[in-house]
């Protein structure tokens, strides 16, 4: 946990509760939920399009084995030329999808996003470590969301690292 978080919890009043429940828990979990289902669009749009590309290159390959027409006729098309457009687009996009690791965002953001749910019922409900009375509910609470986000933060891949320390 951050040194901050230790001094911000030793010292929590109920309003700052509170103000953290607002400022620093709910907008952790509305950040997770959007960040998963962006990289889940772009993870799945980039498969779907490597997808469609790659079943278009061996087509296109056997037409050009038959010259420039096509059993409708001269279409007038260089087979060639957009069979290597088509394979060369294919390269780009896996190397993209591999560069910016958008599956691996996609499920670390989801996963901390399902690791933080749980945690403000737990809290309100008095389950599981909430339940010792003894203990000052506030402080595990706050105590146990910064750990699931800095875990969060030790799983980023190495592209998200880099692009967060520029």
């Amino acid at each position: 946990m951050c040194k901050a978080c230790r001094v911000y919890t030793a010292f929590m009043e109920p309003n700052d509760f509170q103000n953290y429940l607002e400022d620093r828990y709910r907008h952790q979990m509305a950040y997770y939920k959007t960040t998963a289902a962006k990289n889940q669009h772009l993870y799945k749009n980039f498969q779907w399009t490597l997808i469609v590309l790659s079943l278009l290159t061996p087509v296109f390959t056997a037409l050009k084995l038959g010259g420039k027409t096509s059993p409708g006729g001269e279409l007038g098309i260089d087979w060639t030329i957009l069979t290597l457009v088509i394979s060369s687009t294919v390269a780009i996009l896996t190397t993209a999808l591999k560069t910016f690791n958008y599956q691996e965002l996609w499920v670390t953001a989801r996963t901390t996003y399902e690791k933080l749910k749980p945690e403000i019922h737990y809290y309100n409900f008095g389950l599981g470590p909430y339940a010792n009375a003894n203990e000052n509910k506030e402080a595990l609470f706050v105590t146990r969301v910064e750990a699931i986000l800095s875990m969060e933060h030790d799983l980023w891949p190495p592209a998200k690292m880099q692009n967060e320390k520029k």
